[in-house]
């Protein structure tokens, strides 16, 4: 189907999938944008209309153009009071805020010449890794996390997971460290990369939404891209460029790549409170249910899924979930947030 760019910004259903996933609808689009290059270039530009004048504006990035501008023109400190506060608004109005402060940027812009060219001459270079405090924010067994960074991008950590990074993001990228699971929504900036490290792996982005694990535990981290594009690098080794859809599986000891599809719904499911298995063996969901629910497993003998369990639950508590996939395969008591199996 041939569409432009005005067709896909006033076609309700587009709206629907960019702003309220469903899944119908997500299926729909998906597989158009991977018709084409063309498709994928003006989905990505429609994208990025709709979620800058529709959806709510996300606490935090109403500093970002401030951040953004006075970084290239080598300010490294921007008081906070002197932004205006849009928090609460939404982004549909935001076009009036821009034009209110347009002629204020004009006014800077004017003079970013002459600050810049001072700069360039009476100091040395910027490193891309200026020294600042480092933040960190975890979310321990049973819980989740959001955490908004001063550049608007969002993250969502899974239970029993950390994530590092400085209070501003001062040098020519921002990086931060993973330990565990998390979802990254990045705030574009074309030449401002977004680097997340996670054992020894980074993941390079400039804007886009993936989803990378990494627990300390497990035998390889995984970067499953959903929107976007990144580069996964590893010590020496040729960049690995992710399209949408697929998903990195990196060897802790071996360091090998191994790019395959996957469905976005299982892997992403977490972050909507949803616990899918898919063919799973008990090991897994031992793990999952353990980090889940903050709970331990204790048995004689380990209980043995032929062909692996598949099941969905949503918001459910963890006696619902064991009388779900027990039934037939094992008895089970809680006692506290112990669970005897036998």
């Amino acid at each position: 189907m041939k569409l432009d760019i005005q067709d896909l910004l006033t076609d309700e259903s587009f709206r629907n999938h960019i702003l309220n996933s469903n899944l119908e609808e997500d299926d729909y689009w998906y597989n158009w944008k991977k018709e084409s290059e063309e498709n994928s270039v003006l989905y990505d530009q429609a994208r990025s209309f709709i979620k800058t004048f529709y959806e709510p504006l996300p606490e935090g990035e109403f500093q970002a153009e401030a951040i953004d501008f006075k970084r290239k023109i080598g300010l490294t400190k921007v008081d906070q009071h002197d932004i205006i506060h849009l928090h609460d608004q939404e982004k549909e109005h935001r076009n009036k805020w821009l034009l209110r402060i347009a002629a204020s940027i004009a006014l800077i812009a004017s003079i970013a010449f002459v600050v810049n060219t001072y700069i360039s001459t009476s100091n040395p270079v910027v490193s891309d890794q200026v020294k600042a405090r480092l933040i960190k924010k975890e979310a321990s067994k049973g819980q989740k996390l959001t955490v908004t960074f001063q550049d608007g991008t969002r993250v969502k950590l899974n239970s029993e997971s950390s994530i590092e990074y400085p209070e501003e993001f001062n040098g020519n990228v921002r990086e931060v460290i993973l330990s565990g699971e998390a979802y990254f929504d990045v705030a574009h900036f074309e030449d401002w990369p977004f680097i997340v490290k996670s054992k020894d792996v980074r993941t390079k982005v400039l804007g886009t939404s993936f989803n990378v694990s990494s627990y300390p535990e497990d035998c390889c981290v995984k970067v499953a891209l959903v929107e976007g594009k990144v580069e996964v690098l590893v010590a020496d080794q040729t960049p690995v460029e992710l399209k949408p859809q697929k998903m990195a599986t990196i060897e802790s000891v071996s360091q090998n790549i191994r790019v395959v599809d996957f469905e976005t719904q299982t892997v992403t499911a977490w972050k909507d409170n949803k616990i899918i298995f898919k063919r799973a063996s008990f090991d897994e969901v031992q793990s999952k249910l353990e980090r889940w629910y903050d709970v331990k497993f204790s048995y004689n003998k380990k209980p043995v899924f032929e062909g692996g369990y598949t099941g969905e639950f949503v918001d459910e508590s963890l006696n619902t979930v064991l009388m779900g996939m027990s039934t037939g395969k094992f008895n089970y008591e809680i006692r506290g947030n112990k669970i005897f199996i036998n």
